[in-house]
């Protein structure tokens, strides 16, 4: 069976917008192929070190990115398996693109955005503030921030914490909180109006407060902020692992304060983010 022949064959076992990229995929292979050994690639004959090399030139000259090369293997795979024969070829790794941490400057533009942002009822600014600093000041995520209830808070004079009940892996925690977290979250507590749900976070109706508003309310607050990057809840969560590091914390105690299963979870905020790389290389 020839190339053109097997090619035929393998796609009519595929449908629609898969069966127009494969097509793509193998004609592209083909024509690499008969540039670099000068012959028609022949399916059953192929072999791990042909698509490796064909990988290579993908992701080297031609500069896809892993998504593309990957599909373009998955293609040639399919076309091999289907002809009778098999390649052992892994795909490329998505690398994936460092969350960049807000620097304490930022952080307080964002905290100012938040707490002047006059809406809705008075004791609201109050709550959004309380908000951002459980998950910028203590990491917590967004669904352990609106999925706390009033009994979940304790303050002192000297020290504070939440506990969370509905972390991932419905793993319960206590999170301790800074000064300033303690005392946002004070200010809030003192202006929270009476409600018949024990929600810590309420809507302007007194309800539990949900998750796509706090996204709208730090997406908005951001860009009043005048702060660049895509800040999400995520991005605040990241910057409190970060900051907590850069000051000496470790990531024992740093995996019990985020609520990870291991430390493998948390050396992920290890990495060196632009900033500091240049900050580091900047005297070299």
């Amino acid at each position: 069976m020839t190339w053109n022949e097997a090619v035929r064959a393998y796609l009519n076992t595929q449908r629609g917008i898969t069966a127009d990229r494969y097509r793509h995929a193998l004609e592209d292979f083909a024509a690499w192929y008969r540039g670099t050994y000068g012959e028609e690639p022949e399916p059953k004959l192929l072999t791990d070190e042909e698509a490796r090399e064909w990988r290579a030139y993908l992701a080297g000259v031609k500069k896809y990115a892993a998504a593309t090369v990957n599909l373009r293997l998955s293609a040639l795979k399919g076309l091999v398996r289907h002809a009778g024969s098999r390649l052992e070829v892994k795909g490329m790794r998505k690398v994936q693109q460092p969350i960049e941490p807000l620097s304490g400057r930022e952080l307080g533009r964002l905290m100012r955005a938040v707490e002047q942002h006059e809406w809705g009822a008075d004791w609201m600014p109050l709550r959004n503030a309380a908000l951002v600093a459980l998950m910028a000041r203590a990491g917590l995520r967004i669904g352990e921030v609106v999925g706390l209830d009033l009994e979940d808070v304790a303050l002192n004079e000297r020290s504070g914490w939440v506990t969370v009940r509905q972390g991932k892996g419905l793993k319960e925690r206590r999170v301790p909180l800074s000064l300033q977290a303690r005392k946002t979250l004070a200010g809030y507590l003192e202006v929270r109006p009476e409600a018949e749900t024990p929600a810590l976070f309420l809507t302007k109706s007194c309800r539990r407060l949900g998750k796509r508003p706090v996204q709208r309310l730090v997406k908005s607050a951001a860009q009043r902020a005048g702060l660049q990057q895509d800040v999400t809840p995520h991005v605040l969560r990241h910057s409190f692992a970060t900051r907590f590091l850069r000051k000496g914390g470790d990531l024992a105690t740093l995996r019990d304060i985020l609520g990870h299963a291991n430390l493998a979870t948390t050396s992920r905020y290890l990495h060196a983010d632009a900033t500091r790389m240049q900050e580091m290389v900047e005297e070299l």
